[in-house]
């Protein structure tokens, strides 16, 4: 690795997935050892590295020399394979490291993922630092390249599987097993990671990203430890050409409990892992034939296309019918609905659109199929080319040249169907339509893809039409759209500027929170001797409002009364109508207790809503709560709501969506990792109901929307003000005033995160 100008998190690493000998520590003759089969597995493949064997007995295998220990070994192996129980491995892997081994894998079970291991795998992070050594595993299979005939594992995937581009990191060792066994893909390394204790998913990543035959990676994902350590990887993957792809196990709260189960990996919040992956640049797969379909496109494809715009063809109108419903559940829009630019970032559905659009074929384009098409075709994208052109290659040939010349064309994906029992003539009609393709991508330039809308497989007459071509295939009709909105998106986040300053939105905020490194040590400190003070783990009104002051978060007058006199007196000085509201900092939902009383008009209105609300609070707390607040009440606009909070995983998310008393009920409130830019929050905004109701839902007039979003990215500069003190921050509601007239925060909170660190 030397002189390669590439440079990894885990040094050793390097080693441990190139090494130039190995010692299997445990191995024996007996049948169906793990040792054994490693072995098996490194004599089948030809590994041309040195191996050793490490027994008590001493007897050698075969042609392997077998030691008594490891210090007996003659040589210092790059790799030790500890095939040996739970019990046993520390002192296997302290003798490695005494040795001089550079990496090591551990196979046995009994760490992390039980009761009783945590000990365990604090002593083997403990001997790997100690030693500088990386460490795959425990509770894994291995790993293994078969480019180079490297078997560190006794799987029996089979030692025929062809090298190629794909990589993959599963912390599932049957994940690794279904992908290598899909007979879909080539591979540069398979990782059955496991527990990750020492070597976690980012360092492997930073690794992948780096190799010169990798060209994409699957990641098969239970847990994140490291979201920072992963987004680096990425990001420096999309420097070098390579694309992440990312299936996430755990989701649901029965899924996350199985994976605890079974890793002891932190799920995290599904929505978050959303946000992180938007961030980041991975495409996320929602099933293994998604992630297996993507993995086939992005390491097929070497032309990266120049946007999301993708043009379907194909010879029946049912099927194109179809791929056009599919495309639409991907959040794909036509290509003459609205100019969304290239760059934006989309996710599957919602109102902000799609990681790909339909394309508006040109006029030009449009006269060229005239001419190819039938009199009774009608020309749309998808186009169906009709049942004319299966047996009529050459016209076929023409017309998906004519639309990936197209100018606004920057992907061709041909539907074209040949299933494995298909009937030899029309086997062998579709194999020489798909010859022609190979030619139509180098005549124009544009990438091209296949999708087949059967999963099965094709004909072998098919599947051969396109061998040694940069085309791919992809089955069934989901999971090949995914795998195209994957190409897309990937050529996205290829295009878009590094995050950390993805717009002049997001250099601003960071500019202006630099400048202004007082306002965030006064903030600061003023939270943290709030919650210091506070037993319920609350910002006082007084602190909140002079944050909102700081921050330009905008609240109605308000007065703070202690009696149905004062409350009175406060109505007076704030002005009617106005809202009463308990100020108990031990009510988190006032209206859910009867805290809150609206649209007071009077002083006699004013003193009997005070008596109502402290005795319903009083009622519910079982002690006095005499404090009120008493506001202007601020009416007409669009309720919505906006919150940042601490994922264990992903760290601040922010959230965004309709607010009011219903904000709970809202099934997909808009997230993303803080810092985000105003196209950002456009994005978030599109996702949610406040798109309609921003745009004037039922006659009311527009909200101000621009407004909105400056107000999001205040928020989001306070959160950011605010990390360290690890609170949660809610504004709810936020009234988004017609259009022109701004927002007001109705209610602003602050509290201590769960999980807080004490003082």
């Amino acid at each position: 690795m030397s002189g390669s100008g590439r440079t990894y998190r885990q040094p050793a690493l390097a080693d441990l997935l190139d090494p130039k000998s190995i010692v299997i520590v445990g191995l024996s003759a007996r049948p169906g050892s793990t040792g054994g089969r490693i072995l098996g597995n490194l004599r089948r493949s030809g590994f041309g590295g040195a191996v050793y064997g490490v027994h008590p007995s001493g007897r050698d295998v075969g042609a392997v020399p077998v030691y008594r220990s490891l210090a007996e070994v003659p040589d210092t192996p790059t790799v030790a394979l500890v095939c040996t129980p739970g019990d046993s491995v520390a002192g296997l892997v302290e003798q490695a490291g005494e040795k001089g081994c550079r990496g090591v894998v551990v196979y046995a079970s009994g760490f992390e993922e039980t009761a009783g291991g945590a000990e365990r795998a604090a002593r083997l992070r403990e001997l790997a630092g100690r030693y500088g050594m990386s460490l795959v595993g425990p509770n894994c299979m291995g790993v293994f390249n078969p480019g180079r005939g490297l078997w560190l594992t006794g799987a029996g995937y089979g030692a025929d599987l062809r090298p190629g581009p794909v990589a993959v990191v599963s912390q599932s060792g049957s994940g690794c097993i279904l992908l290598a066994g899909s007979g879909r893909l080539g591979f540069s390394y398979v990782v059955s990671s496991g527990n990750e204790t020492v070597t976690g998913l980012a360092d492997y990543l930073d690794y992948l990203v780096q190799d010169p035959s990798t060209r994409a990676v699957g990641l098969v994902v239970e847990g994140l430890s490291d979201a920072e350590g992963v987004m680096a990887a990425v990001r420096k993957g999309h420097d070098h050409g390579v694309a992440v792809v990312a299936l996430k196990v755990g989701r649901t709260e029965l899924g996350a409990r199985n994976v605890a189960s079974h890793t002891g990996a932190i799920a995290g919040d599904a929505r978050a892992y959303e946000a992180f992956c938007r961030r980041a640049g991975i495409v996320a797969a929602a099933d293994f034939d998604e992630l297996t379909e993507a993995l086939v496109a992005l390491s097929t494809l070497r032309t990266r296309p120049a946007g999301d715009r993708v043009a379907f063809v194909g010879l029946s109108g049912g099927e194109t019918g179809l791929v056009a419903d599919v495309a639409a559940d991907f959040g794909a829009l036509p290509g003459d609905a609205g100019d969304r630019p290239a760059d934006d970032e989309g996710g599957r559905g919602g109102g902000g659109g799609g990681p790909l659009r339909l394309a508006r074929l040109s006029p030009g384009t449009r006269d060229e199929l005239a001419r190819i098409l039938p009199d009774f075709a009608t020309i749309a994208n998808p186009l169906d080319g009709t049942g004319q052109l299966v047996g009529d290659p050459e016209r076929f040939g023409r017309l998906a040249a004519a639309v990936a010349a197209d100018e606004g064309v920057d992907l061709l994906t041909v539907i074209l169907d040949a299933p494995p029992s298909l009937g030899e003539r029309l086997a062998g009609s579709y194999t020489r339509l798909l010859e022609t393709l190979p030619g139509v991508r180098r005549s124009t330039g544009t990438p091209v893809m296949v999708l087949s809308n059967y999963g099965g497989g094709l004909h072998p007459f098919a599947a051969v039409a396109l061998a040694g071509s940069d085309i791919p295939v992809v089955h069934g009709t989901r999971a090949g759209m995914a795998a195209v909105a994957a190409v897309t998106t990937v050529a996205a986040h290829a295009r878009a500027a590094p995050d950390g300053a993805p717009s002049a939105a997001v250099a601003d905020t960071a500019a202006g929170a630099a400048a202004d490194d007082g306002r965030r040590a006064a903030s600061l400190a003023a939270v943290r001797q709030a919650l210091d003070a506070s037993p319920a783990g609350q910002v006082p009104h007084d602190v909140l409002a002079d944050l909102a002051g700081r921050y330009g978060l905008r609240l109605p007058r308000r007065v703070i009364a202690e009696s149905a006199g004062g409350a009175a007196a406060a109505a007076g000085s704030v002005g009617y109508p106005v809202v009463l509201k308990t100020a108990s900092p031990k009510v988190v939902h006032k209206s859910d207790l009867g805290g809150v009383a609206v649209g007071l008009s009077t002083p006699s209105q004013v003193r009997g809503a005070y008596e109502a609300v402290t005795a319903s609070v009083a009622r519910h707390l079982g002690e006095p709560a005499p404090r009120v607040m008493v506001e202007e009440m601020v009416t007409g606009g669009v309720e919505a709501f906006v919150g940042c909070g601490l994922d264990p995983v992903f760290g601040q998310v922010l959230a965004l969506g309709a607010g009011g008393t219903l904000v709970e009920l809202q099934p997909d409130p808009a997230l993303a990792l803080p810092p985000v830019s105003s196209r950002e929050v456009r994005r978030m905004v599109d996702g949610t109901p406040l798109a309609r109701l921003f745009a004037g839902y039922r006659g009311a007039p527009p909200a101000d929307a621009d407004a909105f979003a400056g107000l999001v990215l205040r928020v989001a500069r306070m959160a950011a003000d605010l990390r360290e003190a690890e609170v949660e921050i809610d504004l709810n509601p936020v009234a988004v005033l017609p259009e022109g007239q701004g927002v007001r925060v109705l209610d602003l909170r602050i509290v201590a995160a769960s999980g807080r660190t004490a003082p």
